[in-house]
């Protein structure tokens, strides 16, 4: 897959979003001027997440390569930038329009599961109980911030450093398996909202001690709180705005930390430990949130190095280079 054979692929998610949004909505153009202005209602705490700063301050590349390098990779670049922005744009069409393609309705088996898996204690109550009296407000936004970076970019730091074309082929790919295929086929399969709004929508108190454990946390207060927040006022009021989509299952939080270290591990060996330790806290942390089931990792963590052993099979990447560097 080339550069301008991912933007297409975008484009044709982008269309298969707004086709689904039309089915859903009698009137398409209202529908999108009320998700217009819900999501510029919310736009203040989306900013603050870091992304809408991420792709623009890309604009620095050129000084760092070098105004012919640049040029020379300036059409791939176009490509991936274009794309990274639509498919943002596609997936959160998408996800905020799952609860009324499939309903939420696999919380209680994610939540007897997650809880059989870890010995019949709830995970969320193990993140809590080790890391009391941590510094947690520290690292939030290692969930957050850092993690836009590769979310929303990674295609365009691969068009503008990467040399290697079967490399890149498979990095595309999976990049668009993670949002295409774990964040809106497989969310659609197990439609779930998470432990953290379980009790809102089944009227239960089945996680009332993780909502005590979250007012008394860092969390309480800090931009992920309002984030948190923002994402149930907006499906609870069914304003539909762009990036305040609910889905639980699987974890694209997880899945992109998994592909980061990947490709750091074919392209910078020094940095796989740091990687390393980033995916573990990014799962971590989406377990302490109450964001999701620590199942959710687990699956999108699965999934992406299943993917990425049969696409490095696919295109004959030696096993020597995870021991001797990139090309």
């Amino acid at each position: 897959m080339t550069m301008r054979g991912f933007f297409i692929a975008v484009l044709a998610y982008l269309a298969v979003a707004i086709l689904m949004l039309w089915w859903q909505s009698n009137d398409l153009l209202e529908t999108l001027y009320a998700a217009g202005q819900a999501t510029w209602d919310y736009s203040g705490t989306l900013a603050q997440s870091g992304g809408v700063w991420v792709l623009p301050g890309l604009a620095v590349l050129p000084l760092v390569l070098g105004r012919q390098a640049f040029r020379e990779r300036l059409v791939a670049v176009l490509y991936a930038f274009t794309a990274c922005i639509l498919l943002q744009v596609a997936f959160s069409i998408l996800k905020t329009a799952i609860p009324g393609l499939v309903p939420f309705y696999a919380d209680p088996a994610f939540a007897r599961l997650d809880r059989w898996l870890h010995g019949g204690t709830d995970p969320w109550q193990m993140a809590h109980s080790l890391t009391e009296g941590w510094p947690m407000g520290a690292l939030l936004p290692f969930y957050l911030q850092i993690w836009t970076f590769p979310a929303t970019a990674l295609p365009v730091f691969i068009a503008v450093t990467d040399n290697d074309r079967d490399r890149t082929v498979r990095f595309l790919t999976l990049y668009l398996g993670i949002w295409i295929g774990l964040g809106t086929i497989l969310a659609l399969a197990g439609s779930s909202v998470g432990p953290v709004y379980y009790d809102a929508l089944l009227g239960t108190d089945r996680f009332a001690d993780l909502t005590e454990a979250l007012r008394r946390s860092p969390i309480n207060g800090s931009l992920l709180g309002d984030i948190q927040n923002a994402l149930w006022e907006n499906y609870a009021s069914g304003a539909g705005a762009l990036g305040l989509g609910i889905s639980a299952f699987p974890s694209v939080h997880v899945a992109i930390a998994t592909l980061t270290v990947l490709y750091l591990a074919e392209r910078a060996r020094a940095f796989v430990l740091i990687g390393f330790l980033w995916l573990a806290l990014v799962q971590f942390l989406s377990v302490y949130t109450g964001y999701h089931y620590a199942l959710d990792g687990y699956v999108s963590a699965l999934a992406v190095f299943g993917a990425w052993v049969v696409l490095r099979r696919r295109y004959s990447l030696p096993l020597r280079v995870l021991a001797t560097g990139p090309k």
